[in-house]
């Protein structure tokens, strides 16, 4: 285990916590030098980003000593007024360094393509636990449509298979809107609920479900030429009617180079099969980009992101005892159902996992003594 830079991010306090670590000290220290040798190199915007980081630490550091001089003369100060006083000042003093702190944390780790990206696709599967597990399935899908809906997004239902009990097997949604991609992803792996079924009130019942989030590019083209695969017609078997049965609406899209290929029968018309067959093959395509970042990264792998975390367990909804734990931050939350309504308490347990995961990327680029985020 490394103990050279140890944060303690459930306890962090400040920012300005952090950047009293000593390997971030030594990184402040450094980034004179490293906009001089930026400014002898022929990258401009390296030099633009370590000049905004030089004059935000100047800022920090001098704010930084004005306080340690206002606590000595607090220490050896008696008359009460002046006391007051300066305790007041030093109240704002310790806001405005933490206010810097923030802005130099942001500097060194600038949004990357993936934290901003606003298209993605989720995914969610019925696991173990047969007709529960489809029921469960269904209340996670009805969470992440309350919780789109909570942060203003848009939510659009691509492929879903229903059983009559009213739950779900599988369901495939395109969701869009101001970081979507970067707030979901997080909930990636496998959901297990824990409590009475419907289906039997004699025992507490363990049920699976598992969720993928993909991120889907801008412009599907981009990663999908027409030219790169090859397009399969047929007819489509299961529910539907006779236009499902008669026509040859579904479709097999296959990537001609990596040799993926999507099916795609759900639409009643082959065009539009093609649409949705066409950005999941993108979305497929570019998470597998992304896998290959996600695998450089500690903190990616620790918050399991990626599509190599399907298979483990990252949340448990346990109704007995009324609690919600991530197994990634090994922390609970009550209140297991208000958490499934998909607002402000899914928002805030989304939260956690992503300052986890910023501070595990800022201990990396520290780490590494990089000039850039490890995830760009």
């Amino acid at each position: 285990m490394r103990v050279s830079f140890q944060i303690q991010r459930r306890f962090l306090v400040t920012y300005r916590d952090l950047l009293a670590n000593g390997k971030a000290q030594k990184f402040l220290s450094d980034i004179p030098r490293r906009l001089n040798d930026a400014r002898n190199s022929a990258e401009g915007a390296s030099a633009s980003y370590w000049q905004n980081l030089l004059t935000l630490s100047k800022e920090f550091i001098m704010r930084r000593d004005e306080l340690l001089q206002l606590n000595a003369l607090m220490s050896a100060e008696s008359d009460v007024e002046l006391e007051t006083m300066a305790r007041n000042e030093r109240v704002l003093l310790e806001s405005e360094l933490n206010d810097l702190a923030r802005n130099i944390v942001d500097a060194v780790m600038p949004r990357t393509e993936l934290d901003v990206l606003s298209k993605c696709q989720l995914e969610v599967t019925a696991g173990v636990g047969g007709i529960e597990a489809m029921l469960f399935t269904s209340e996670l899908v009805d969470m992440y449509r309350n919780f789109a809906a909570f942060k203003g997004w848009t939510w659009t239902v691509m492929q879903q298979d229903n059983i009559q009990l009213g739950g779900v097997r599988s369901a495939l949604i395109a969701v869009s809107g101001d970081e979507a991609y970067g707030r979901l992803r997080f909930e990636a792996g496998v959901h297990r609920v824990q409590r009475m079924p419907i289906t039997d009130k004699t025992r507490m019942h363990t049920s699976t479900a598992s969720v993928s989030v993909l991120p889907e590019p801008e412009k599907v083209d981009a990663y999908v030429p027409s030219n790169s695969v090859k397009i399969e017609t047929m007819r489509a078997s299961g529910p539907g009617g006779q236009n499902v049965n008669k026509r040859s609406t579904a479709v097999r899209v296959t990537h001609k180079s990596s040799g993926i290929s999507v099916h795609c029968m759900d639409e009643r018309f082959q065009h539009l099969n093609i649409q949705i067959a066409f950005r999941r093959l993108a979305a497929i395509l570019m998470q597998e980009k992304m896998d290959r970042i996600y695998e450089k990264s500690a903190a990616a792998r620790k918050l399991q992101v990626g599509s190599k975390a399907r298979a483990e367990k990252v949340l448990t909804y346990n109704f007995k005892d009324d609690r919600v734990t991530d197994h990634r931050l090994k922390k609970s939350w009550s209140r297991v159902t208000d958490v499934m309504r998909g607002g402000h308490e899914l928002d805030a347990i989304i939260n956690e996992l992503s300052d986890d995961y910023k501070w595990g990327r800022l201990e990396e680029i520290i780490e590494s003594d990089s000039l850039k985020p490890a995830l760009s």
